[in-house]
């Protein structure tokens, strides 16, 4: 190993058994297909995908790396303040977890086609393989279970308000999902699967990269965003918008107050006072 090298980072026993409690996965599950979607369901329904960690560390002096990037450091947050992270930390989480209980995973690039947003190698995903089938476990998408990504047949979860779906294109596919805030116009990510895994560094240096205030990888530098896919529900908070998604498809939208705002994140999300404490004020908007 190379002195710049990143050792890849493993859960220890302790930290790996907690995790397992917290996620109510006691009982282990098995390494087959049925086992990977309860993974990908509990950890979806338990795992917010939020910024809090970013914004906190955009209110210090941030000169350690962003927050969050280590599994271990992600898990920890996670246990102690009920925070999980953006696509890089989040899939990495998955990752970890899933390694840990012995699948056989991957990380893997993609890119999310937003406008305003640099594309490539913007997203951080997880594929597993199964008796010879190549699964998409993405935390930030919130399907809660695999998508089976077989060369030229279109795909879906068909879990309704979580399903995500894989198009076939030339060399791959498209991935769509509904974030929860929009249930109007899918967003799109396209999984690099020619370049094949990724290691602990490239997730690191991307979310680091995601982080950078002099080129557009990220829209989740500016303000608080957090969305949590429950069961039967999805609930979304951005800066000062409340939305939630019913499981026949209702869409609710509220603005909200900061007081509004603080008892959703502890209340609805379970953060932690703590953490919440430390959100700095969302930044001013671009007109």
């Amino acid at each position: 190993m190379s002195p710049d090298a990143i050792a890849e980072p493993a859960l220890s026993p302790d930290l790996f058994e907690r995790i397992l409690e917290k996620l109510g996965l006691s009982d282990r599950p098995a390494t087959d297909l049925a086992g990977l979607n309860r993974v990908c369901g509990t950890y979806s329904g338990s795992v917010p995908n939020d910024n809090i960690q970013k914004r906190i560390w955009f209110g210090g002096d941030q000169e350690r790396p962003v927050t969050g990037g280590d599994p271990i450091e992600f898990f920890e947050n996670w246990l102690s303040h009920g925070t999980g992270g953006t696509c890089f930390p989040a899939s990495g989480g998955l990752y970890a977890l899933l390694y840990a209980l012995g699948f056989d995973a991957d990380r893997i690039s993609g890119s999310v086609i937003m406008e305003g947003i640099e594309p490539e190698g913007n997203h951080g995903s997880v594929l597993v393989s199964i008796d010879g089938t190549d699964y998409l476990a993405d935390a930030q998408l919130g399907a809660f279970s695999a998508l089976p990504l077989v060369t030229g047949e279109p795909a879906s979860t068909g879990e309704r308000i979580h399903d995500i779906r894989a198009l076939p294109i030339p060399g791959g596919f498209d991935v769509q999902w509904w974030p929860g805030a929009n249930r109007d116009d899918p967003i799109t990510m396209r999984p690099d699967l020619a370049a094949g895994a990724v290691d602990h560094q490239v997730f690191l240096s991307q979310y680091q990269l995601s982080a950078s205030r002099e080129r557009s990888r990220s829209p989740f530098n500016d303000g608080l965003f957090i969305s949590r896919h429950f069961p039967d529900r999805i609930l979304t908070v951005g800066r000062y918008n409340r939305t939630e998604i019913l499981a026949d498809n209702t869409v609710t939208r509220n603005e909200i107050t900061e007081a509004e705002r603080i008892r959703a994140l502890i209340e609805d999300f379970g953060i932690s006072e703590e953490a919440v404490s430390a959100i700095p004020p969302d930044e001013a908007q671009d007109t």
